[in-house]
């Protein structure tokens, strides 16, 4: 693998596809040799991404939303983005967001002027057995 590589889907906003998302996730997850059980922890924060979004009213009306893989040797950064006509009302406490911040390194959410993005990202563990 190079330094760094990216993989870029577009999904309808629809539940039927997360499964796609998840997939993606796994796969690349796995090609940077993430244990079984990171690579599932990757996989069921990808999916509470999506459905984050999915149950957004304001995205109701949207087409298709982004997930942008962003790969290097010892992390895996997501990207979801969907655009929005409207600020989005951000719940840190929703249980979608409790569940990404409870697997992954870190997450964040921001609005940027028309576009809804939500970025987590996920590192190797550095163990050391001295």
């Amino acid at each position: 693998m190079s330094n760094s590589e990216q993989i870029k889907l577009t999904l309808p906003i629809n539940a039927a596809y997360v499964s796609a998302a998840r997939l993606t996730a796994s796969s690349v997850a796995n090609r940077l040799k993430f244990d079984i059980e990171e690579i599932e922890d990757i996989k069921v924060a990808v999916s509470e991404a999506c459905t984050y979004i999915i149950k957004k009213p304001c995205f109701s009306t949207k087409n298709d939303f982004k997930i942008e893989f962003n790969l290097s040797k010892d992390s895996i950064k997501i990207l979801l983005s969907v655009e929005c006509d409207e600020k989005v009302d951000v719940d840190d406490d929703e249980m979608s967001m409790q569940v990404i911040k409870a697997l992954m390194d870190s997450s964040d959410i921001n609005y940027d002027g028309g576009s809804f993005n939500m970025i987590i990202e996920k590192k190797h563990l550095k163990v050391s057995f001295e």
